[in-house]
């Protein structure tokens, strides 16, 4: 083979370096972004532009450390998230966050977020694919809370919350039951920053306490707060099946019809 045709299979296998760097599993692929423009990544002991390409032939280093690229093992771990933790890997104002409670080594984030006070079903992983399709609005992932309020909806206005109001500037619709006389399940398909609170707060009713109990196929029963724990095998198999399907959904509704 000549040094020609061996220099375009190389071009072939290279990958911008941003995405080989997420996929090694040392942070999201917007934060790798960040570090390079920063001048802290280097391939081969020279500084890296944004936009450059690599493979996983070559020394890259972040921070002057070299980099593992051997793909981690994937994890996938619940957690019935305790009040007062922030969910995120890392907090700038060194508050516990919702990664310092897993005692592991591996790079793992929260799928999504629960506010600093909520509780709940958490899903913790670092399989970023799983992540992404997760958190993306168009898949809907449907998640289950338990409210206690401060006073109980009129019935009318639980038959107006069921038939969908403005939140965040978006019409929401959810299914909402009453429990007992102050508590509620509210059923979402999306999520927005203080989604549930804002859906009371439009009836001027406060959200004391609430609790996620369910994420996808995923439950907190017998998870005592502030434990974790892995995912069972078909746990895992049925969530990633709940993916698919909404993809082949996904699929089916960008299909152009075609009129008789």
């Amino acid at each position: 083979m000549n040094q020609h045709k061996e220099s375009m299979i190389t071009d072939l296998n290279k990958t911008r370096l941003q995405k080989l760097i997420a996929a090694s599993g040392y942070c999201s692929r917007r934060e790798a972004e960040k570090l390079i423009q920063q001048g802290k990544v280097r391939i081969n002991g020279q500084v890296a532009p944004l936009g450059s390409l690599a493979t996983s032939a070559d020394l890259i280093t972040i921070n002057n450390q070299p980099l593992d690229l051997e793909p981690p093992q994937l994890v996938y771990i619940l957690l019935n998230k305790p009040p007062k933790t922030i969910t995120t890997a890392r907090d700038p104002q060194k508050r516990t966050t919702v990664v310092d409670l897993i005692d592991t080594s591996l790079r793992i984030v929260p799928v999504g977020r629960l506010d600093y006070d909520t509780t709940g079903a958490l899903l913790l992983t670092n399989d970023l694919k799983l992540v992404n399709q997760l958190t993306h609005p168009k898949y809907e992932i449907q998640r289950i809370y338990r409210a206690r309020l401060d006073a109980p909806l009129t019935r009318r206005e639980l038959i107006q919350i069921n038939k969908g109001i403005l939140v965040n500037g978006k019409i929401s619709h959810q299914l909402v039951q009453q429990v007992d006389q102050k508590s509620y399940l509210v059923t979402l398909h999306v999520g927005s920053y203080h989604h549930v609170k804002l859906l009371f707060a439009h009836f001027e009713r406060k959200v004391l306490t609430l609790k996620r109990i369910q994420y996808a196929n995923l439950t907190i029963q017998n998870l005592p707060i502030g434990a974790y724990r892995p995912l069972k095998l078909k746990e895992l198999k049925d969530l990633k099946f709940l993916v698919r399907q909404q993809e082949a959904r996904l699929q089916t509704k960008e299909q152009p019809t075609h009129e008789k």
